[in-house]
């Protein structure tokens, strides 16, 4: 009986220890928030209006911050663009890259287009950024398709390698 009971004992000892220190669970860990998934009235441009935009517009009418890594980023981007390499913006040291470079873009009130690989997570995650650095959100769009699928990468105007 009495092995029956110190055994007992163990095993309720381990269980209480797993649940003390949450090993047995997930419950109670907080799971940081994706900022790709904000609360943001996401503003799109697509390809080809924002290749009018590189067409007829003065640069200084515009922003672009291209977070691509800066492998990718030179390989080929967008004219006037501005490197940000802080795709995929999942983590603090990404974060910082973006929060670092928004005084770049908070003067004035010209649109600012966000340029990542694939026109998504990335991108949202950095307006979410720009817009807790102050940015107006008005001013914020987000590339559609990202540079990967840019259609124009052919044209010496409309595309920039290094």
């Amino acid at each position: 009986m009495k092995k029956r009971v110190s055994g007992f004992v163990v095993i309720a000892l381990a269980v209480f220890a797993m649940v003390l220190t949450g090993c047995s669970t997930n419950e109670g860990k907080e799971k940081k928030a994706d900022r790709a998934e904000a609360d943001i009235e996401w503003q799109m441009i697509k390809p080809e209006k924002m290749k009018g935009v590189l067409e007829t517009d003065d640069a200084t009418d515009y922003q672009i911050i291209d977070i691509q890594p800066e492998a990718d980023y030179e390989k080929g981007h967008l004219p006037n663009s501005i490197s940000v390499p802080a795709y995929p913006v999942d983590t603090e040291d990404l974060e910082k890259l973006v929060v670092d470079s928004a005084d770049e873009f908070k003067d004035g009130d010209a649109p600012i287009y966000v340029v990542c690989p694939g026109g998504g997570g990335g991108a949202k995650r950095t307006i979410s950024l720009l817009i807790d650095e102050g940015i107006d959100e008005s001013r914020l769009y987000i590339v559609e398709n990202g540079a990967k699928k840019w259609p124009y990468k052919d044209d010496s105007k409309l595309w920039v390698t290094e």
